[in-house]
C-alpha cells in the first residue's frame, strides 16, 4: 500500500515533463519567428532602397547601349578630292611651264641674261622718301642762312618740294626712259627697226631729261646765290656770280648726285631692269605660286577633311559622357548599397545567433536538459543569405577613341603621300599631259 503513490507520482511527473515540453517547444518557436521578424525588417527596407537604386541605374543604361560603336567615315569624298588635285595641278603647272617658255624665248629673243627683280618696292620707296628728307635738310640749312626765307620753317618747306621734285622726276626718268637706253642692244637682230626706234626714242628723251635737270640744279644755286625764290636772273653774270658762292655749288652737286642715285633706283628698284622681260618674270612667279598655293589649298582640305572626321569620332563619345558618369553614379550608389546591405546581413545574423543561442539555453534549462547548442545549427536556423542575392548593374565605359584616331592619323599620312605623289606626277618632265 506504500510503493503505489510513489507509482503514481512518477508517472504524472513524466506526462506533465512531456506537456510542459511540448508548451516550452511551441514557446520558443514563437519567440524564434519574432526574434527573425525583428532582425529582417530592417534588412528587407535596405533591399528595397537597393532594389530601387538598382531599377533608376537600369533607365539610364538603354540610351548608352544603343550607341558603343564609334562611327566610321567614308573616304568617297577623298577620291573627289584626288581627282580634283590631279586636275588642277596638272592645268597649274601647265601654265607655269608655258609662262616660263615665254620668258626663255624672250630672254633669248632680246639677249637679256640678268636674274629676276627680287627686290622690295616698299624699300626702295623708303629709301627715296630717306633721301628727299635727307636733302631736304640739306637745303634748308643752306637757305635758312642767306636768311632768305621767313624762318626754319618755311626754309624746311622749301628745301622739301626743290629735293621732292629733284628725286621723283629722276625716279620716273629712271623707269620710264633709263631702261630703253639699251633696248635690244644684245638681241639676235639688235640692228631691227622696232629696236632701233625705241633706243633712239630713249636717247633723246634722256638728253632732254639731262638739260632738264641741269636747268633745274642750276636755278637751284642761282636762288642761292641770289637770295631769292621769286624770281631768278639767267646770264653769264649770274652764272659767276653763282660760282663764288661756296652754298650754291655744294647745292648743285648735292642735287646732282641725289638725281643720279634717282635715276639708279628708277632703272633698277621697281621692276626688271629690261622693259618686257618684267612683266614675264612676274607672269611667270605668279604661276609658280599658283602651283604652291593649289598645292596648300589641297593639303588644308585633306587637314580639315581629318579635322571633320575626328570631329565626328568625339562628338558622340563627348555626348554619351555626361549620360556614362550619371549612370555610373547610380551603380556606385547600388554597390555602396549592396555593401551596406551585407553589412547589415552580417551583422544581424551574428546578433540573432547570440539571441536565439541564449533562448534555447533558457527554455533548455526550464525543461531540464543541460546539453549545448551547436553552430552549426545556429547558421543553419538563422540565415540572411537570400537578401544578398541581388543583380548589381555593371559600370560602362566610353568607347575606346585611341585606336581609331591611329587609324585616322594613318589615314591623313595616306592621302598627304598620295597628294605628293599626285604634285610630283604633274611637275614631272612628262607629268601632266593627258
Amino acid at each position: 500500500m506504500g510503493r503505489t503513490p510513489d507509482i503514481l507520482e512518477v508517472s504524472v511527473s513524466s506526462y506533465e515533463r512531456t506537456a510542459l515540453q511540448a508548451v516550452i517547444g511551441q514557446k520558443l518557436d514563437g519567440q524564434f519567428q519574432k526574434l527573425l521578424s525583428e532582425y529582417e525588417r530592417p534588412i528587407q527596407q535596405k533591399l528595397f532602397d537597393l532594389k530601387r537604386k538598382c531599377a533608376e541605374a537600369e533607365k539610364l543604361s538603354p540610351d548608352l547601349a544603343e550607341r558603343e560603336a564609334v562611327p566610321s567615315r567614308q573616304s568617297d569624298d577623298l577620291e573627289y578630292l584626288y581627282t580634283c588635285a590631279e586636275q588642277d595641278l596638272s592645268d597649274k603647272v601647265q601654265t607655269q611651264r608655258f609662262t616660263k617658255k615665254s620668258l626663255q624665248a624672250a630672254q633669248l629673243q632680246h639677249g637679256y641674261v640678268g636674274s629676276i627683280n627680287d627686290k622690295s618696292v616698299v624699300n626702295s620707296i623708303l629709301i627715296l622718301l630717306v633721301m628727299v628728307f635727307a636733302e631736304a635738310l640739306l637745303n634748308a640749312a643752306f637757305f635758312s642762312n642767306a636768311h632768305m626765307v621767313a624762318g626754319p620753317a618755311a626754309a624746311l618747306l622749301t628745301s622739301f618740294l626743290i629735293s621732292m621734285t629733284n628725286v621723283a622726276v629722276s625716279a620716273c626718268a629712271g623707269f620710264f626712259i633709263g631702261r630703253y637706253l639699251n633696248y635690244g642692244s644684245n638681241a639676235l637682230g639688235s640692228s631691227d627697226a622696232h629696236f632701233k626706234k625705241k633706243r633712239t626714242k630713249a636717247k633723246y628723251q634722256f638728253y632732254g631729261f639731262i638739260a632738264l635737270m641741269v636747268f633745274f640744279h642750276v636755278t637751284v644755286g642761282l636762288v642761292r646765290a641770289q637770295e631769292t625764290i621769286e624770281a631768278v636772273s639767267h646770264s653769264p653774270l649770274a652764272y659767276w656770280q653763282m660760282l663764288q658762292t661756296p652754298e650754291a655749288i655744294f647745292l648743285i652737286l648735292m642735287g646732282g648726285c641725289m638725281s643720279v642715285i634717282s635715276f639708279h633706283k628708277g632703272i633698277h628698284s621697281f621692276d626688271c631692269p629690261y622693259p618686257e622681260i618684267g612683266r614675264l618674270q612676274r607672269a611667270e612667279a605668279a604661276a609658280k605660286d599658283d602651283v604652291q598655293d593649289t598645292l596648300d589649298y589641297y593639303q588644308e582640305e585633306i587637314t580639315v577633311y581629318f579635322e571633320d572626321a575626328e570631329k565626328e569620332i568625339e562628338s558622340p563619345v563627348k555626348s554619351q559622357k555626361k549620360t556614362v558618369e550619371q549612370y555610373n553614379k547610380a551603380v556606385s550608389s547600388c554597390l555602396d548599397a549592396r555593401r551596406q546591405l551585407e553589412q547589415s546581413v552580417r551583422d544581424a545574423e551574428t546578433h540573432c545567433r547570440g539571441e536565439l543561442a541564449e533562448l534555447i539555453t533558457t527554455y533548455r534549462c526550464i525543461a531540464g536538459e543541460e546539453q549545448e547548442v551547436p553552430i552549426e545549427t545556429l547558421h543553419q536556423m538563422v540565415s540572411f543569405e537570400k537578401y544578398l542575392d541581388v543583380d548589381i548593374p555593371a559600370f560602362r565605359s566610353l568607347p575606346e577613341l585611341a585606336s581609331h584616331k591611329s587609324e585616322l592619323l594613318l589615314e591623313k599620312n595616306r592621302a598627304v603621300n598620295r597628294l605628293t605623289s599626285i604634285f610630283q606626277t604633274a611637275t614631272s618632265p612628262a607629268g601632266g599631259k593627258s
